[in-house]
């Protein structure tokens, strides 16, 4: 039986005009307001096809609307997104990597902060489906990044059931929630990729996702660490972000190749520069304001003395190599407050 006389998803019988079509889906709700890809059988055939996985396979369930991500309701969602086939693995494995329950998606789904998963590829898939990690990274101009971003929110959207304004009670949102994909550029950097930090192998492909509320350029145009890192630090430490109200996050940094051969150069390793930041983004108590705040948190803040600490520990702080080449702008994503998480990419035919 071919993988298309295998999909169960009910048809919806539309006109067959692309215009009509879209009107159709954005009146469902089942788009992100942009301009979607009609799933028809044939697409999400041929993009299962490409994983070799059955279509009925369970991947997770999504918060907050429990909606069951099988392998075909995924396959749709990237179809609508403008994935190609080759893209549809590292979308499974984005949300197998949203669904993990220490991701806590339930918040990041519900709240008024302007939160969306950075979906971060590391390993050999960046080179073969084309992610671009270098100029431009976090920008426009490459359908993997764009794509695979988009899927992942309209995985959010239909699966998980965040409608906005409804379910996702995001007070003003930001860009992010539309796509927020990029690759580490590992053959440019130093030291070693961000996924064998966290115990994978090199050869092995990863998705990590990272609850960010946004992005801040850093001009830091210098040539000694602790310069670059002076700068990062006026950034970071903004003891209006959540990072400083819910600490078990992971604040994020984005060095560009030369930025981070300064640091390597000098002989700073990632390490040393994670535990500068924690210990140079520590805020006084003091600044904070001294009537209780009208909203309730998931997680407490973290203290070290009369001093809020700006994640739990300075391992926490994630490094991340990938942009143009020069050393003028990094970039700093401020951290929602819940723990990253991360995936393998299954290749085609693992199981």
């Amino acid at each position: 039986m071919s993988v298309r006389d295998r999909l169960t998803g009910r048809s919806i019988i539309v006109d067959d005009d692309m215009d009509a079509a879209f009107s159709d889906m954005y009146e469902r709700g089942w788009t992100d307001g942009l301009p979607v890809i009609a799933p028809t059988r044939e697409r999400v055939a041929r993009m299962i096809d490409h994983v070799q996985l059955p279509p009925d396979l369970k991947i997770a369930r999504m918060a907050p609307g429990g909606g069951l991500a099988t392998v075909e309701n995924i396959a749709i969602n990237a179809v609508m997104a403008g994935c190609l086939p080759e893209y549809l693995p590292v979308v499974i494995a984005a949300v197998e990597a949203l669904a993990q329950p220490a991701f806590l998606l339930l918040g990041v789904q519900t709240t008024t902060n302007p939160v969306a998963p950075f979906v971060l590829i590391n390993g050999p898939i960046r080179r073969l489906i084309g992610v671009n990690g270098g100029r431009g990274a976090l920008g426009p101009g490459w359908r993997a990044n764009a794509t695979i971003g988009r899927a992942v929110r309209l995985a959010m959207l239909n699966l998980g059931g965040a409608i906005p304004g409804e379910i996702d009670k995001a007070t003003h949102g930001f860009p992010g929630k539309y796509t927020f994909c990029t690759g580490e550029l590992e053959e440019e950097s130093p030291w070693e990729a961000f996924h064998v930090e966290r115990g994978f192998r090199p050869e092995d492909s990863t998705v990590t996702v990272i609850a960010c509320q946004g992005t801040q350029s850093v001009v830091a145009a210098y040539l000694k660490p602790e310069s670059i890192l002076g700068m990062l630090v006026n950034a970071m430490a903004v003891w209006g972000t959540n990072s400083y109200f819910k600490g078990d996050g992971n604040p994020t940094v984005i060095l560009t190749p030369r930025h981070a051969d300064i640091f390597h150069e000098a002989g700073w390793s990632k390490a040393r520069i994670r535990e500068w930041l924690f210990e140079h983004t520590k805020v006084p108590l003091a600044d904070f304001p001294a009537e209780p705040r009208i909203m309730a948190v998931s997680s407490e803040q973290k203290f070290d003395g009369d001093r809020v600490c700006i994640c739990k520990r300075a391992e926490d702080i994630a490094i991340i190599v990938a942009g143009g080449p020069e050393a003028y702008h990094l970039s700093y994503l401020a951290s929602y407050g819940n723990p990253l998480t991360m995936a393998k990419v299954r290749m085609p035919g693992e199981h």
